[in-house]
């Protein structure tokens, strides 16, 4: 039929199931699996799921799935089998032909699901693969759907939407505020924007409530380190930093996100050296929207600062990066002489 996105596979579970070979792989896990089983919710009833459904992993057998599938269904029309994380890519040509010829013959009465929840399918249209020539197969025969990371914009309406279930309100920029501050994967927002409604007591949630309750992503943790140095806040920046260190995260995993954070204002003022917009320069580097809260943040002290301080701020991080990887100084230690170091440019 097709190779399909989230935003058409959405559409197309609305209708009928009309077709019986899938194919559902991405890079987001929630959505995957909330579609894989809406996709077999719609194919087989609960009650007879014990003869309707057959599930199988990638140590099966390709001639025990495909003799499964003849199998007809018992007080149903329809029978449903999973076959997870198949590695279809190490089949040899010959094989692979033969898997379509057996794909393509299975009874209409069967709808048959490949689902890849762990395993990494490296889709490429550009490239030529194994992987591809998998999807491709799906694609004629049926529908190959690649279930990827929401945009945040699309994200945050979402959030919008959810909000008025729980009985509160989040505004557009509250929601991206959230998104940027415990990252985009679905599963761990949703959790965190169940808490903060659920602190919010039925009030418009804010940016502060976030604050207080959600727990943030690495970059987000880090990005609040490199703008309480900017602010010339340097308690809450070492604040900041015990608290990532209680967290046990990794010296390295702190001091990458603080270079990501320099490299952004680097390009920043290079942008305004150039008497670029932000819009300009956010296209010219392919930032998102979501990026428009750190950019906001960060303007300030980009415009006042000299490129020859942001220079030594980027010189003094790959120093670090470096002792984190050869020395066997405590990361403690490290990273405060790293802060104190990024404090004195001011």
């Amino acid at each position: 039929m097709a190779f399909l996105d989230e935003d058409k596979l959405a559409k197309l579970l609305k209708e009928e199931i009309s077709n019986n070979i899938w194919l559902l792989f991405g890079d987001d896990a929630f959505l995957k699996d909330f579609y894989c089983n809406k996709l077999i919710s719609l194919t087989v009833d609960e009650s007879l799921k014990f003869f309707n459904f057959h599930a199988y992993d990638e140590k099966s057998e390709l001639e025990e799935i495909f003799a499964t599938a003849e199998n007809l269904p018992v007080m149903s029309e329809k029978t449903c089998i999973l076959v997870k994380n198949y590695p279809l890519n190490q089949l040899s040509d010959k094989a692979l032909k033969t898997f379509a010829e057996n794909l393509s013959d299975i009874p209409e009465s069967t709808v048959m699901i490949f689902f890849y929840s762990s395993v990494d399918v490296q889709y490429s249209p550009k490239k030529s693969s194994k992987w591809n020539s998998a999807v491709e197969i799906f694609s004629k025969l049926g529908v190959a759907a690649q279930i990827n990371h929401r945009t945040p914009a699309k994200t945050a309406k979402l959030l919008m939407s959810k909000a008025k279930d729980r009985g509160t309100s989040i505004d557009y920029d509250t929601a991206m505020y959230l998104i940027m501050s415990v990252g985009d994967d679905m599963q761990t927002l949703l959790n965190e924007f169940n808490k903060v409604c659920s602190f919010s007591e039925g009030n418009p949630v804010t940016p502060e409530m976030i604050d207080k309750t959600s727990v943030k992503s690495v970059e987000a943790s880090v990005f609040d380190i490199s703008t309480s140095i900017f602010s010339g806040d340097t308690d809450k920046a070492f604040a900041i930093l015990n608290e990532l260190l209680r967290q046990k995260t990794p010296a390295a995993s702190i001091i990458g996100a603080l270079s990501g954070a320099y490299v952004n204002i680097y390009r920043y003022k290079t942008a305004l050296n150039a008497d670029k917009s932000i819009s300009d320069f956010s296209s010219l580097f392919g930032y998102g929207e979501k990026y428009s809260y750190t950019f906001n943040k960060i303007s300030a002290y980009t415009r006042k600062s000299k490129m020859s301080s942001i220079r030594k701020a980027l010189d003094i991080l790959a120093d670090a990066d470096i002792k984190s990887k050869s020395s066997a100084a405590a990361d403690v230690i490290l990273l405060t002489e790293l802060i104190s170091k990024l404090a004195e440019l001011g």
